[in-house]
This record gives structure tokens, sequence and C-alpha cells, in this order.
């Protein structure tokens, strides 16, 4: 009973944030970099910082040619690149991430030069495919992915109850949902290599890994509550996830789910998507160690709570809840 009252206010409180989270004006802690002489650099950084809410986090940049990378490889989602022979400084975005994310980019940034005496061009080093708006398509393939992330052990649960019996059967359990996540990331693989190119063994790990993290996560969940853990993943994994389709970027979240989202699997997920459609893979390795981490810690919680329910002589979490 105190398990659903818990799981009920959980509910609510995430679909009034939903409500009320919609675009806001101004990113939050959005990556960004600035080339210019030593001088300048230092001053526009402190003026940066000074912003209230830290709408960007603004680093150096050597060159111009090292700022046009760092936007191309997906490093900085903007980069600010400053000629003192001009008044006109460039403003390099990526219109893969979003038209609402770069234009709160840019409002910002002309915001912080206006009152320097400095204009800002803007330049698209990646734009986003037709019809691809937002990187769309990939937003498609990771809410697809969670989805089954959240289905497979529906349907284990469904066939075999929401723990396994012994430790050999959860062994076995673990098995199957690894194989389906593995099969599945598989098919997303395909399409989305399909799509947008790049090679299907880094589609492969990023769609595995989104269907695992989110599997063992919910497996977890009902290791701990029983049946109920089902409703407690759908509010991490289906609720949580929602405000992504009203925004495009986590970076226009309000807080906290600015600061949240990207440490969620689905969020991950996403970004590890992007940088895979659009980036080159070259930033997959921190999406990846979140979905990994929820997946090992997961994993260490059934086991944790397997050996306390065998210590305390209890067959099933729901019991232990009664």
């Amino acid at each position: 009973m105190i398990a659903a009252i818990g799981l009920g206010v959980l509910q609510i409180v995430v679909v009034v944030s939903l409500a009320l989270a919609g675009p806001d004006d101004a990113t939050h802690r959005a990556p960004i970099g600035i080339s210019a002489p030593p001088v300048v650099a230092s001053t526009v950084l402190k003026i940066i910082d000074a912003e209230p809410g830290r709408p960007v986090v603004a680093r150096a940049i050597a060159t111009a040619a090292a700022a046009r990378a760092s936007v191309q490889d997906g490093s900085v989602v903007a980069a600010v690149v400053v000629d003192l022979s001009s008044e006109t400084d460039i403003l390099y975005i990526a219109s893969a991430r979003g038209t609402w994310l770069n234009s709160a980019v840019e409002r910002q940034v002309s915001a912080i030069e206006g009152p320097l005496g400095r204009r800002v061009e803007v330049r698209d080093l990646v734009p986003a495919r037709a019809g691809d708006a937002g990187a769309r398509g990939v937003f498609a393939i990771v809410g697809v992915l969670v989805i089954l992330a959240f289905a497979v052990p529906i349907v284990v649960t469904w066939l075999r109850g929401p723990v396994a019996p012994t430790f050999g059967l959860g062994v076995l359990r673990l098995a199957v949902v690894s194989g389906s996540s593995g099969a599945l990331g598989l098919v997303a693989a395909m399409v989305a290599a399909g799509r947008y190119g790049g090679d299907v063994p880094g589609w492969w790990l990023i769609g595995t890994l989104t269907v695992l993290a989110g599997a063992t996560t919910t497996m977890a969940l009902q290791s701990l509550f029983g049946v109920v853990g089902i409703g407690i993943a759908s509010t991490v994994f289906v609720l949580a996830a929602a405000p992504l389709v009203r925004v495009g970027s986590p970076l226009l979240l309000p807080e906290p789910w600015a600061f949240i989202t990207p440490w969620l699997p689905h969020g991950a997920a996403l970004d590890a998507g992007i940088n895979q459609a659009y980036f080159g893979g070259g930033n997959l390795l921190p999406p990846m160690l979140v979905l990994l981490a929820w997946t090992a810690l997961s994993v260490l919680t059934m086991v944790v709570s397997r050996r306390e329910r065998t210590r305390d002589h209890i067959e099933s979490p729901a019991l232990a809840l009664g």
C-alpha cells in the first residue's frame, strides 16, 4: 500500500512538471567555444561566467579551425570566432541540433556581444538531413528503443513472474533479456545505419545498451518492489522522457530536468544517437558509460535484493510490501 501511494505521488509530481516543462528561452549550461585573441577571450569568458543561471559554459579555443572542428565533432553546441579586423564575429552552429536550441544560443551570444559593439553572423556547419529537422529520426529510434526496454521485462514478468524463484533462473532471465536487447539493438542499428549512414556496429552498441539499461533497471525495480516496480519504471522511462518530445534538447529544459536528463537512460541514449548520426560518433564514451552504469547498478541491485530476500526467507518482494 505504501509503495502504491508513493508511486502515485511520484507520477503526479512528474506529470505536473511535464505540464510546466516547455522550452525555455535560454539554454542551461550549453557548452560553447570562444576563439579570440587572449585578452578578448578572457574578457568574454568573464562576462559569460557572470551571466545569471549560467545559460552557456564557454571555453577558449586556440584557433578558428579548432573552433569549427569542435562544432563538427559535437564537443560544443556552438563556437564564436572573433576577428578584430572586422566588427562582425562568426557564430558556428549545427542546425542538426534543432532550431530552438540554435536560436536560444544565437540570442545569448548576441546579448553578450552586443554591448561590446560586435555583430554576429551565423554559419551552419552540420545541417540536418532533409526531413530530419532537430534530428527527429534519432528521437524516433531512441523512443522505440526506450519503449522496448520497458516492454521486454514486462513480457518476461507476464510469462515468469516479477522475480525468478532461484539464482540460476535469475541468471537465465538476465541472459534472455541480454540476448533480446542485442537482437532488438541489431534491428534498430540496421534502420539507423540505413537512414544516417555510419557503421552498423556503432549503432548496434547504442541500441543494445539502451534496451539493456532500461530492461535491467525495470527488473531491478521489480526485485525491490514486485510488480509495482513496473509502474516506477514507467515513471522513469516514459513520463520523464516526455519533455524531450516537446523541446528537442535537454539543454532547453527547465531545471532540474536540464541537469537530470543526460544522466537518465533515455537522455544518454539520445545523446549517443545524435552523436552517431551527425557528429561522427566521436563523443560516444560519456553516454555509453551512463548506460553501462545503469546496467551494472541494476544487476548489483538484483543480486543484493535476492540475497536479502533469501536471508529473510521472503519468496517475492510483493510479500514484503503487503
